[in-house]
């Protein structure tokens, strides 16, 4: 542990690569400092891919069910 911080180890950024880091590293007992500007899972996480794909499935589920009707079972 170094003595100026007080962690084992400094992972700078916190998408998916640093997160896993940094996850793994206090598994194994280290103490870790994450820093992040931004949001904990990065671009991917937030504004790309997953994101991305929710719009798509919701998009897909209404092409399916256009022109439908819909049912009330109340």
């Amino acid at each position: 542990m170094s003595e100026r911080t007080g962690f084992d180890i400094v992972v700078v950024g916190a998408g998916s690569g640093g997160y896993a880091t940094a996850l793994r590293a206090a598994q194994l007992g280290l103490r870790v400092a994450l820093i992040e500007k931004d949001k904990v899972g990065g671009t991917c996480l937030h504004y790309g891919c997953v994101p991305t794909k929710a719009l798509l499935h919701a998009v897909e589920v209404a092409d399916a069910l256009a022109g439908k009707p819909l049912h009330s079972h109340a």
